[in-house]
């Protein structure tokens, strides 16, 4: 999976420090990486990505990003396991909200993204008014 030059994964212009308005994406499809990469990057954001929970866990701990878009089944580690990894490093809801990326998205699946500390759902295939809406409630000023 191609990795961005900018490691900010901020928007242009932006003055703030490490994680300060970051958005990390971790997919482990990379098609679906590359379609929600170009999808944030169209909306102004240099996304970090990473291919596994793994590596999630890894950036999220270092950078601090103010959003996580988190695809749910990967192999390895699942965004379940990962986002309570995340939480574990001592990465808080105020600081960096996590928002669960899966193709489904029945209510059973919702549910147990809350009960896991997720914000929200955001369903496959991506919507791209529905990325920004997420975007716009979550890293608005």
């Amino acid at each position: 999976m191609p990795r961005e030059a900018d490691l900010t994964g901020v928007p242009p212009g932006s003055d703030g420090g490490a994680g300060a308005g970051a958005i990390l994406v971790v997919e482990d499809n990379e098609v679906n990486a590359l379609i929600l990469g170009a999808m944030l990057r169209k909306l102004g954001y240099q996304p970090l990505m990473a291919r596994d929970g793994f590596e999630g866990i890894e950036l999220a701990g270092r950078v601090r990003p103010r959003l996580v878009l988190m695809d749910l089944q990967m192999p390895r580690l699942d965004g379940f396991a990962a986002a309570s990894s995340i939480r574990a490093l001592g990465v808080g809801e105020e600081e960096t909200v996590l928002v669960a990326v899966t193709a489904s998205a029945a209510l059973e699946v919702r549910t147990a993204c809350e009960d896991a500390g997720f914000a929200c759902v955001l369903a496959k295939p991506i919507v791209f008014g529905e990325l920004r809406a997420i975007l716009r409630r979550y890293l608005a000023a």
